[in-house]
């Protein structure tokens, strides 16, 4: 596995500068609990790992590695990693197709795809969750506005006190991991706004 992909030290000194937390190769383990997604396919290794926490929550932006451990992937992002005990829905979102989309299911299967009677929503995005109630409940209109604000593409999966997003086009490099905690951070404050 490259224990220093490019861009590692570029990654490694916004870490410092921003004074989180870096792991070049973090404890797998964390990120294994949040397995398997809804939406999106497990990489083979999680890399470069910077964690900003704030009572109640943590944020943590990792490079998803999707490719042999001796290999070179096709493509390259980030994901976010989000804990805040104030998110209690559990529903995902896909807005587009991605290299990272989940398109087997031997383990478990997504939550059924549903509709939350937002036509311009249910038009560009794909919902997964056990009921539309709670789909509703866990992308209610405030989330929605803000994601539509962005023009998001990429996946979102909430879930009891954590959220998980890989938003599209962002890739491994310090000006996106900036982008993605803010984003992320955002999201977190909009999601956990019920009213």
């Amino acid at each position: 596995m490259p224990l220093a992909p490019i861009g590692s030290d570029q990654i490694a000194g916004w870490a410092a500068a921003r004074r989180l937390v870096y792991r070049a190769n973090p404890d797998e383990t964390w990120f294994r609990e949040w397995e398997p997604f809804d939406t999106m396919a497990p990489p083979t290794a999680y890399l470069n790992a910077c964690t900003w926490a704030q009572s109640p929550g943590q944020v943590t932006v990792v490079e998803p590695w999707y490719a042999p451990e001796d290999g070179t992937p096709l493509d390259r992002t980030v994901l976010a990693f989000a804990s805040h005990p104030a998110l209690r829905c559990k529903a995902s979102m896909r807005a587009g197709e991605h290299f990272l989309t989940r398109v087997a299911f031997l383990e478990s299967k997504p939550p059924p795809e549903i509709k939350l009677g937002d036509a311009v929503w249910d038009q560009h995005v794909t919902t997964f969750a056990f009921s539309a109630d709670e789909g509703t409940r866990a992308f209610h209109r405030r989330i929605r506005r803000v994601l539509a604000g962005w023009g998001f593409q990429g996946h979102i999966e909430l879930r009891h006190g954590g959220l998980v997003c890989h938003y599209a086009g962002l890739l491994p490099n310090a000006r996106d991991y900036d982008r993605m905690l803010f984003i992320v951070r955002d999201l977190v404050n909009a999601a956990i706004n019920y009213v």
